[in-house]
C-alpha cells in the first residue's frame, strides 16, 4: 500500500448487482476501489464529459467503449489527474481512491500517478537502457534503498510483466531497440515498479500486431489478480476477451456499465446494442 491510500477495498467483481447498480455502475461500497461522482469536464467552454458516476471494482479490469470522442480517455485521465497538465481543462465533480479525494489539496500530483499508473497508446520508453526504464521510478519515489534491492525490484517487474527471459541478458541496451510488443511490456514493467493499485491504459494494443496484442492481453488477464485495471478500447473483441465489466461512453455520457457478459448479450439501453452491434460507431 503507497502514501497516498487510506484504506483497502475488499470485494472482487463478480458481486450481484441490482438493475439500478448495473446501468449506472454504481457498486456496494465494499467493493469500490476507485468512486467517481458528477463529473464534468471542460476544455475551454466546450464541455467532454457530462455528469459521469461509476464506481470501478479492485482486482478486475474494467473496459471503457464507445466511439471516437465519446469521452472515455479524457475520464481515464481523470483518474491519475493527467488533465491537471491541460492549461484548459477544468474538471468538476469527486473522484475517490480507497475513500480519499484524489482532487483533494493535500494530495501530491505525483505521488497519486505512482498510485495510478499509465500506459498510453504508443510504447514510450525512455531514451535509457531497459535496466534503467525499469530503475527510474523506485529510485525516485525512494522505494529501492540499495543496488541488490534495485535490481529485485526490476527483476520482478519485469518478470511480472512477461518479458524478463527475453531481456534479462541486454538488460544495459536501449529499451528502444526493443520490438512494439515488448517496448509495451517494457512500460507495463515501468508501470508495476513502484507499487501502483491502478493501472489505467489507453488503447494499449492499437500500434501492436497480433500477436504482440495477444501477449498483452494475457499479461493484462495475470495482472489483474494483484491490480485494479482501467482499459480504454476501440476493440468489442478485446473488451469482451480481457474485462469482467465494461462501462459504455457516448457523446461525454455514461450510458450504462455493468458485467461484461450483460453488456454485451443483454444491454439494457438501445444505444449500446447499436455500438456492439456495428450500427454506429
Amino acid at each position: 500500500m503507497n502514501n497516498f491510500s487510506q484504506s483497502s477495498s475488499v470485494g472482487q467483481s463478480g458481486t450481484s448487482l441490482g438493475h439500478a447498480q448495473q446501468t449506472t455502475g454504481i457498486l456496494p461500497d465494499a467493493v469500490a476501489k476507485v468512486r467517481a461522482r458528477d463529473i464534468n469536464v471542460f476544455y475551454g467552454t466546450k464541455q467532454a464529459l457530462f455528469d459521469v458516476s461509476i464506481d470501478v471494482p479492485d482486482a478486475s479490469v474494467t473496459a471503457f467503449i464507445g466511439p471516437s470522442g465519446c469521452g472515455k480517455s479524457t475520464f481515464l485521465r481523470c483518474i491519475n489527474r493527467m488533465n491537471d497538465t491541460i492549461e484548459s481543462c477544468k474538471v468538476e465533480g469527486s473522484i475517490q481512491v480507497d475513500g480519499r479525494d484524489i482532487n483533494d489539496r493535500a494530495v501530491d500530483p505525483v505521488v497519486l500517478r505512482a498510485s495510478v499508473g499509465m500506459v498510453f497508446q504508443k510504447p514510450n520508453p525512455f531514451p535509457k537502457s531497459i535496466f534503467e526504464n525499469v530503475a527510474y521510478g523506485p529510485r525516485i519515489h525512494g522505494i529501492a534503498h540499495d543496488k541488490p534491492s534495485l535490481e529485485r525490484i526490476v527483476e520482478q517487474s519485469l518478470r511480472k510483466a512477461g518479458i524478463w527471459e527475453e531481456v534479462k541478458d541486454r538488460l544495459h541496451q536501449p529499451g528502444t531497440s526493443l520490438s512494439g510488443g515488448q517496448q509495451q511490456r517494457l512500460v507495463i514493467a515501468r508501470a508495476i515498479s513502484v507499487n501502483p493499485e491502478i493501472i489505467l491504459m489507453d488503447e494499449p494494443c492499437s500500434a501492436l500486431d497480433p500477436i504482440a496484442t495477444a501477449k498483452i492481453e494475457e499479461l493484462i488477464d495475470e495482472l489483474r489478480q494483484n491490480f485494479c485495471i482501467i482499459i480504454v478500447t476501440h476493440s468489442m473483441a478485446q473488451a469482451a476477451r480481457v474485462s469482467q465489466r465494461t462501462a459504455f461512453f457516448h457523446m461525454g455520457k455514461l450510458v450504462e456499465a455493468g458485467c461484461t457478459d450483460e453488456i454485451f448479450t443483454n444491454p439494457r439501453d438501445t444505444r449500446t446494442q447499436d455500438y456492439i452491434t456495428g450500427r454506429f460507431g
